[in-house]
């Protein structure tokens, strides 16, 4: 019987590359994957990606009725080279919210990285609601993070989930390339 992380590990790159696509199965797929990790995270006692995993269901949900609500009108990618400043803005913001969510982790919970768990995590949120509004600027962050959080589980001695991130990176190349094209 495989593992809970081995199958949550197949089924969220089934989700990105299916993302890459512009497949609409991408979301409940997706839903899927982040139900399994985060379970696995719980298990873990990482509490931010855990969190991560539950803000992430919603963001799917959201991503999936967006997706549905301009399937019909367009099937583009949005960008205006180079990144937009409000784009540049996101990110500073996100890391901005990070620094008191990694306080947070370090003081009440026994995460063993707070702050890179919580920097991670709203970098991650911010790539996935771009994603959900197809600016092809999220894999650009997706690049960043996975390549992040791949050296994270690595560190943590995880291989099988560094692996998924090594993997998410290469998907996000291939996104950058796939959402160019069109």
């Amino acid at each position: 019987m495989p593992s809970l992380e081995a199958t949550a590990v197949i089924i969220n790159i089934v989700a990105v590359w299916l993302t890459a696509q512009r497949s609409m199965l991408c979301w409940p797929v997706g839903m899927v994957g982040a139900l399994l990790y985060l379970r696995q995270f719980y298990i873990w006692h990482l509490y931010g990606d855990m969190l991560l995993q539950g803000v992430y269901m919603m963001i799917l949900a959201y991503g999936w009725y967006s997706w549905r609500k301009t399937a019909t009108n367009e099937n583009e990618a949005r960008s205006s080279p180079p990144i937009p400043a409000h784009l540049l803005i996101h990110a500073v913001l996100a890391a901005c919210v990070a620094l008191p969510l990694g306080w947070g982790f370090a003081r009440f919970t026994d995460d063993p990285q707070p702050y890179l768990d919580s920097l991670l995590m709203c970098l991650s949120l911010l790539a996935s609601v771009w994603t959900t509004r197809k600016y092809r600027e999220n894999w650009y962050l997706w690049i960043i993070v996975d390549t992040a959080y791949a050296a994270l589980f690595l560190y943590r001695q995880d291989l099988l989930t560094s692996g998924l991130y090594a993997m998410f990176t290469l998907l996000a190349v291939y996104g950058t390339y796939k959402w160019s094209t069109k």
